[in-house]
């Protein structure tokens, strides 16, 4: 289940929660009891696997240097 950030929109409060994908949109209660909460949107998470994605790592024969 993905983790959702939620912001209230009467006391500001900050609070993230765990909801099905079905239940993504709906409006979730702030710990504080208010129910006018928005969702906040962030940058997602990104995992590089692999060859290629450090200095250290060494380049396929023919590529060009970034200098």
């Amino acid at each position: 289940m993905p983790v959702y950030e939620f912001q209230c929109d009467q006391c500001h409060t900050r609070f993230e929660a765990r909801l099905p994908f079905s239940r993504a949109d709906e409006s979730v209660t702030c710990p504080k009891g208010h129910r006018e909460t928005r969702r906040l949107f962030s940058a997602p998470g990104i995992l590089f696997k692999g060859s290629g994605f450090y200095v250290t790592d060494n380049r396929k024969n023919g590529a060009q240097k970034d200098d």
